[in-house]
């Protein structure tokens, strides 16, 4: 397959690979046009200064130091794929709708049927998690979907939309033993799992919309991300639970660190951010470190974010509240959350703002319900035993301006998402 190169005019196609503070200058010069005249070019940007976590220890720069040999336009499933793949310095722009793996059809395996597996699994007559051959079946299904909807990408690349139309659905992008990535503005919807596998208590599910997992320096910025045209509201219910069919939202799983999540927007959509996928994980102490701000959060139902070990920073968020939604943010095990002026819609129950998932502190300030200053964690431990600590061992340093959390709402209404980036 053969990519053809976004011709770039800048300082950068110059002399090939530039250190990272020439890139960081040389970026902020450069600009293409896009379609609808000169803009900034949002494939050279690179993280901001003190910009959360990710500007830590050398910051993120992607793959702003790209040749103009390895800038690239993608417009299929199959170029992205190939296009992010590798640790080559790269800039790779999204043109129009890309869409993964959503044929279920064309990945069952001749013997698995969803009617089949319910018989055999029903717990009327069958106790514990799904095995035997038609779990088998289900795997090989689940085996030759992922094939197509997960997307992997290397180290040192920028992934960016080209104007407000570039979207994903059905693709998982996947960064995965990675360093200095930054993935902005694109519209990743239903990350959509075929085969949900039960595992005596549940249904569960494989993909995620983005999964960071054992990698560094990572920047998202300006996505939107939700179940798309799928949600599993719309799902029937088996064995008396959800036939859920998507996992995570934005994941970040497996020692990663060092991770910004920015002016995005996340809608409609149950297990959210999962950040620390296990209390036995004891390898993700001191890292895990993250900061999420100006995003909204519109209609999930948890983990937003459910936190294990790591240290993370949650300012200026807005939380439009439903009534499926349990609780916000997730205190796992050595977790060391700090919220800062994030805002909530009115009527959200102060007391479910936290969630107690075997941790013991929390320090949450500035926090306003509609109109109204709250004590999140006051509410909580009114309500729950054993209380919460409010003294988490840190104070975020990393960080642009904190605005009072009654602006929150508007500003990120005005900027956050798809398309809202300049």
């Amino acid at each position: 397959m053969k990519l053809t190169a976004t011709v770039v005019t800048s300082a950068l196609a110059l002399g090939g690979v530039l250190t990272a503070p020439a890139a960081h200058a040389a970026a902020s010069r450069a600009a293409v046009s896009q379609g609808g005249g000169h803009r900034t070019d949002l494939g050279r940007q690179t993280l901001a200064p003190n910009d959360g976590w990710a500007a830590a220890e050398g910051g993120t720069t992607g793959g702003a130091a790209a040749v103009p040999a390895n800038v690239v336009t993608v417009r299929t499933r199959e170029e992205l794929a190939a296009a992010v793949a590798g640790d080559t310095p790269k800039v790779v722009y999204v043109r129009g709708h890309l869409k993964g793996g959503d044929d279920c059809a064309a990945y069952a395996d001749p013997e698995y049927s969803l009617d089949a597996y319910l018989r055999a699994y029903d717990p009327a007559h069958w106790s514990g998690p799904a095995s035997g051959p038609l779990e088998e079946a289900r795997k090989r299904s689940n085996a030759n979907q992922r094939q197509e909807v997960i997307v992997r990408v290397g180290s040192n690349t920028t992934l960016v939309g080209a104007g407000r139309g570039a979207r994903l659905t059905g693709i998982n992008l996947m960064v995965q033993n990675a360093e200095n990535v930054i993935i902005r503005n694109l519209d990743a919807q239903d990350a959509y799992d075929c085969f949900p596998g039960w595992s005596g208590e549940d249904w569960k599910t494989e993909f995620d919309n983005i999964t960071v997992s054992g990698s560094r320096h990572v920047w998202v910025d300006h996505v939107t991300l939700g179940d798309g045209d799928r949600p599993d509201s719309a799902e029937p219910a088996y064995f008396g639970k959800v036939w859920l069919h998507h996992d995570g939202l934005l994941d970040v799983v497996n020692g990663s660190d060092l991770v910004t999540v920015s002016w995005s927007k996340f809608a409609d959509h149950d297990k959210s951010l999962l950040w620390g996928n296990s209390d036995g994980a004891t390898g993700d102490r001191g890292r895990l470190r993250v900061t999420l701000h100006h995003n909204e959060f519109r209609g999930l139902i948890q983990r937003v974010p459910r936190v294990r070990y790591g240290r993370v920073h949650v300012y200026n968020n807005s939380y439009v509240w439903s009534p499926r939604s349990l609780y916000a943010w997730g205190a796992g095990r050595e977790s060391a959350i700090y919220a800062q002026n994030n805002h909530f819609s009115a009527g959200t129950p102060a007391e479910k703002i936290i969630y107690n998932w075997g941790g013991t502190a929390i320090h949450a300030e500035g926090t306003y319900v509609g109109h109204r200053p709250v004590d999140a964690l006051a509410a909580f431990n009114a309500a729950n035993d054993p209380d919460l600590s409010g003294d988490v061992g840190w104070t975020p340093t990393l960080h642009g301006r904190v605005d009072p959390a009654p602006a929150v709402p508007g500003l990120v209404r005005a900027r956050a998402g798809a398309g809202r980036v300049s």
